[in-house]
Order: C-alpha cells, then structure tokens, then sequence
C-alpha cells in the first residue's frame, strides 16, 4: 500500500521531491531522530511544548500555511513521482533536517495543515546526518528582539507577564514622551540601537511577575508612567551624553541594572508612584558616578562587569550600601 499526495519532481539524481502532505500523516511518519522508535515522543522531548502552542495558535489555527518548506529524508528508494502525483510506501519513514518546530507545532492545531515538504530520497544516514549538518549550521538564529515582538503580537492566553512586558517595551520606543523614544532596537535588526528588546524586555518581564511592590500594583498606563519617570531621571544625570547614545547609563547592561533597581527606589522613596515625578526619581540617580561604570573600574571592585556587578555598584552610590 502506498498513500498518494500532489507533489514534483524536483531532481532526479540524487533524487529530491516537492510534496504537499497533511500534518497529521507526517506525525506519524516523521522522526526528529533516525534513532527514536516512537516519533511524538521524540518531538515532545527535542520541541519545547509553549513554543509549538503559539505556533499552532499564531498560523496553523488561523488557516494559514508557512512561507518555506520543511526539509525531510528517507532511507527509502520506493517514493515515485507520476507527473503530479507522489507516491509513498506505507511504511517510510522521514528524518525532520529541518522544521521539527513547524511540523509538531500540529499536534496542538485545531486544524490539519499542508505541509510544503522538500524530501531528499534515498539518503544513507550519514548523508542525513551531513544534510542535517549542513542546513542547521548555516542557519541565522532568530533574534531574541523578534521573538519578544512575536510575542506581542500573539498574546497567547497564559503569558500575560511576557505580553505586558512586550507592551511597555514598544510603548517606551513609540511615545515621544519616553527617553527611550526610538531608541530601541524591537526586532534585533538595527545594528546602529544599542538597546535591544529582547535585552529589556525580560527584566521588564520580571517587574511584572513580582507578586507585591509598588510597580506591581499599577495598571498598564501607570505601570508605563513609572518607567518613563525612571528613565527622565536617569537621563537626565548625564544629558548631553545621553543624547549622542554616548552615556554609559546609556547601555543594554547599565539600563538593565537599573530596571532591577526600580522597585527599591520606589520602596526608598515616599509617596505614591502615580504622583511620584521625575524629580523625585533624580534624587537618587544623581548619586551616580559615572566613572565608576567603566567596565574596567567595574572589574577591579568585583572581578568581572556582569549585570549583578554593575547592579552592586549602582546601588552602592544610589542608596548607600
């Protein structure tokens, strides 16, 4: 028996097919590794569960299909290709090269999709493992900047800290209000912005996630007025640098310490934050010395020039300890 899907011809020697195959029937014909006898279970362990999820939300249940191809191989030599039709034993069975992600992304599709598939047949597993090699290596990492973005735009149910984290990192880029307006890079694209999203968001992510504290009790708006305040004042302790992106409170490592130090500066400070101003926030960021933000001093005091070192550093000079 065989089962029978639109496809081409692409190449005859070695021989390469272009196929149209549902979802489904590749969950159960498709391994992420020659070596794995039960295929979903090996995609279980290889895919992380959220990110299939919001895929299957974001393309596949919304009836639309991915702009490239998932790459397969098979040992087998019994795939024929009639004019337009592709012709598969039973039994075959395919290495995912590339797509694992896309592919089990299905599992948790309330729709079964067409897959594009570009199946490279009659491969020993070494050629496998070499094809295998050769796509994966030379692949471009997403950028980090794009997956939070991507997370904005998904909203899935059940990742509202990230979502909200995402929402102020755009908010702080787009109102002209912000210090940060236009200033960071949301895509990990623009090589000229130091400060990237996906270095912001997370910390932003973990203020929203703290279960008490001033910060936390806010909604949305307030929540974006706090930060905005918070970087009016830091700003505004180096000014002129600030403006030429030269500042060294104007770098992903110093902001992102300073963010984790935004809830003991509410704490430090009396008065609700929604009546707090910029100028109160400058009591404290004025204690700033900016020479001691130089990596090398940073270094000679703790022995490296990581977040936590920076972090230490700037809470020396803003609260005295």
């Amino acid at each position: 028996m065989a089962a029978r899907f639109e496809g081409v011809l692409l190449q005859d020697n070695p021989s390469i097919v272009l196929a149209a195959i549902p979802g489904d029937w590749l969950l159960d014909h498709c391994t992420p590794a020659w070596r794995i006898k039960k295929p979903r279970n090996g995609f279980q362990r290889m895919v992380p569960e959220q990110r299939a999820r919001l895929i299957a939300l974001a393309v596949l249940n919304q009836g639309r299909t991915f702009p490239n191809a998932i790459v397969l191989a098979t040992d087998s030599k019994g795939v024929v290709v009639s004019g337009c039709n592709v012709s598969i034993p039973t039994g075959t069975r395919f290495l995912v090269v590339d797509g694992q992600h896309r592919l089990y992304s299905q599992q948790y599709a309330t729709r079964v999709a067409t897959f594009a598939c570009v199946v490279h047949v009659g491969l020993a597993i070494p050629e496998m493992a070499r094809l295998f090699v050769e796509i994966n290596d030379n692949q471009k990492r997403v950028p980090s900047s794009l997956r939070w973005d991507l997370v904005r735009l998904v909203r899935a149910d059940g990742n509202e800290a990230n979502v909200r984290a995402s929402d102020l990192a755009e908010s702080l880029n787009s109102e002209e209000r912000s210090p940060l307006y236009q200033r960071i890079d949301m895509t990990g694209e623009q090589a000229q912005l130091t400060i990237k999203q996906g270095s912001l968001a997370p910390e932003l992510a973990t203020l929203v996630r703290s279960k008490k504290g001033a910060f936390q009790a806010e909604g949305f708006e307030g929540q974006l007025d706090i930060l905005i305040k918070w970087f009016d004042a830091i700003r505004d302790r180096d000014p002129d640098d600030w403006k030429t992106g030269e500042s060294p409170l104007h770098t992903a490592r110093v902001l992102r310490a300073l963010v984790q130090l935004l809830p003991r500066a509410l704490r430090e400070l009396e008065g609700s934050p929604r009546n707090m101003s910029a100028k109160e926030f400058f009591r404290l960021t004025k204690r700033i010395r900016l020479a001691e933000l130089d990596n090398a001093v940073i270094r000679t005091m703790h022995g490296n020039a990581g977040i936590a070192a920076i972090r230490t550093t700037l809470e020396r000079q803003m609260f005295g300890s």
